[in-house]
């Protein structure tokens, strides 16, 4: 707007009755001194930075998270967990204190959708945050019977007025099916011709596995000069659950061939076979 502009939107004419002419109407007199343009900017300015104001004092009243009252962060971990039907596992519930908090937070656990006959359990169920830092385990028993799919876990951590939450995951799955592992340890030998060596092989259960595994070995190079290679024992029996061990001997003498060799262990239990390497250098 421009100072012209401004002049004539002030500069109003009045009209009057003169007492010389009552009931004519006569024109008043100007204003002799119009307000100048800036003091209107000036105004609108003024005006425009309070709306501002008043609208950032709104935002930090409406908007969550801007407080500095004392306050806490909860968190858990891991963010997600595979375990197995009918099996055990366990979360760690962090808490820290914010803004000076000392307070104690009260802890509760849900399951989504609900696992029927869980056993949950928070360990402690009130987490002081006296001196900053707390934590607490929470440990979940699913059934067998469990289906398997993802599982959500809310942890709600409340203290008064002020109440937080945080979510992970858990994925049941189904057992694995009855097998067994094997491995040699250690799974490198070297060897002076005319002396000997072990190793041994270790077996475990897997997926509740039981029965006996017989053994056999070989060595590639074979050859009249090559180690001579033995097991004892040749067969080992595992419970579910269980492990079970056998020792490999290799023996050398001053006319076995130099060189690399390697060893392999097998294991068979029916339609089940698995097998260990080892390496060999006779020197």
């Amino acid at each position: 707007m421009g100072e012209s502009a401004v002049a004539s939107f002030i500069n109003i004419r009045f009209q009057t009755v003169g007492p010389d002419h009552p009931g004519r109407a006569g024109v008043s007199r100007r204003l002799k001194k119009p307000l100048p343009a800036w003091s209107v900017l000036l105004v609108l300015l003024v005006a425009f930075a309070g709306g501002l104001y008043a609208h950032y004092l709104f935002g930090l009243a409406t908007t969550p998270g801007q407080s500095n009252g004392p306050d806490f962060n909860l968190g858990m971990s891991p963010a997600s967990m595979m375990v197995i039907q009918g099996n055990l596992t366990k979360f760690t519930i962090s808490l820290t204190s914010l803004n000076g908090f000392e307070g104690s937070v009260n802890l509760n656990v849900s399951l989504s959708p609900n696992i029927q006959n869980a056993t949950t359990a928070l360990n402690p169920e009130s987490v002081s945050l006296l001196y900053g830092t707390g934590t607490a385990t929470l440990t979940i028993q699913i059934p067998s019977t469990t289906r398997t799919g993802t599982y959500t876990i809310t942890i709600v951590g409340t203290d008064r007025m002020i109440s937080h939450d945080v979510d992970s995951f858990l994925q049941v799955t189904t057992p694995p099916p009855p097998d067994f592992q094997m491995r040699a340890g250690p799974s490198a030998l070297n060897v002076t011709r005319g002396s000997a060596g072990t190793s041994t092989v270790y077996l475990t259960s897997t997926g509740g596995f039981s029965g006996t595994i017989m053994l056999s070995v070989s060595i590639s190079p074979s050859n009249g000069s090559s180690p001579t290679i033995a097991l004892n024992p040749n067969k080992v029996t595992l419970s579910p659950g269980g492990t079970a061990s056998a020792v490999l001997t290799v023996t050398t003498t001053g006319t076995t061939s130099p060189g690399s060799y390697t060893v392999t262990i097998q294991g068979a239990n029916g339609n089940l076979s698995h097998s260990a390497t080892l390496l060999l250098l006779v020197q």
